[in-house]
């Protein structure tokens, strides 16, 4: 079986790009690197990641894995921005959307380009399933469980409206189209998916392209991530005059804690695999669940705030 190469001399297959934000389990970039070293097929590819930590582990980088293109941000660039400047620069047919703590399966290049191929010509972004990747804790799986039990494998195959939105792959002649207030003021699969859809493009999913999530979370951390990003996604939904609005939902997002465990039981129950796992991880994700809607009533009655900057 061969190897996926780097190219640094002429336009690559695939640009992946990864925003370097982890305050945790922020070595976990080496794996995600060490991985991409030894992919399966001859697809040749780039790495970009743009940084906004600037510390020892930038370093790291710089001395260990000089074939990545990393580069500094400022602090409190939001990672929609970080992806936006890693694609100003990407050269390759495709670009890939990743995070600094997602270590792909060794077919993972190999499975997107065969995913274009058995795509139709309109299909213009692939994606595909996501793993646990640190199983250790009941809190390990509830912070996995509460982002990503719907992407669990087996997700649905061939045409699609929803693809992970760190485990996906664009023409990177539509992505360079795009207004660039789509690509920075939200995460792509809720800011450009819908666009391109509107435009009669296609997306397209498949279980072989596969990663695993691998950050090991405090629970501090979690809970705080948690709530900006329900904040953020919260506050954006609605202009700032649609008072009547956010009112409304204020009141509907009451019942969201039951409402979520509901569907994750379900999501669970169709996936026909850990049951366990997810028992185990209930007082977590109660927990969970009741510090997501707290965080959209903060959005829906005060706005999105500096929320997307502080994600990770």
């Amino acid at each position: 079986m061969g190897s996926a190469t780097l190219d640094q001399e002429t336009n690559p297959a695939f640009s992946i790009l990864i925003g370097l934000v982890s305050t945790e389990d922020s070595e976990r970039i080496f794996e995600v690197l060490d991985s991409l070293r030894s992919q399966q097929g001859s697809s040749t590819y780039e790495v970009i990641i743009a940084d906004r930590r600037q510390n020892e582990l930038s370093r790291q980088l710089d001395e260990n894995y000089p074939e990545a293109n990393r580069f500094d941000c400022p602090t409190y660039t939001s990672l929609p921005e970080l992806r936006t400047k890693a694609l100003d620069v990407a050269k390759g047919d495709y670009v890939v959307v990743t995070e600094d703590h997602c270590v792909p399966s060794n077919n993972w290049l190999a499975s997107m380009a065969q995913a274009f191929q058995d795509a139709s010509d309109e299909t213009v972004a692939v994606g595909g399933c996501v793993e646990n990747g640190v199983c250790d804790t009941a809190l390990d799986w509830a912070t996995f469980l509460c982002e990503y039990s719907y992407f669990l494998d087996p997700i649905e195959e061939g045409e699609s409206t929803v693809l992970a939105g760190m485990n996906v792959a664009y023409r990177r002649s539509i992505l360079v189209g795009i207004n660039r207030d789509l690509l920075t003021r939200g995460f792509w699969e809720t800011t450009v998916h819908p666009v391109l859809l509107e435009k009669g493009f296609k997306l397209y999913s498949s279980n072989r392209i596969k990663l695993y999530h691998s950050k090991k979370f405090s629970l501090a951390l979690f809970l705080r991530q948690r709530f900006i990003y329900s904040r953020y996604y919260a506050g954006s939904r609605f202009q700032k005059r649609d008072w009547g609005k956010r009112v409304m939902m204020c009141g509907v997002t009451l019942a969201l804690p039951v409402l979520l465990m509901f569907r994750h039981r379900q999501q669970i129950k169709a996936k026909g695999r850990l049951a366990n796992e997810s028992k185990r991880a209930i007082p977590y994700l109660m927990l969970f669940y009741t510090v997501w809607a707290l965080g959209e009533m903060v959005g829906y009655l005060f706005g999105s705030g500096e929320s997307l900057d502080h994600i990770e």
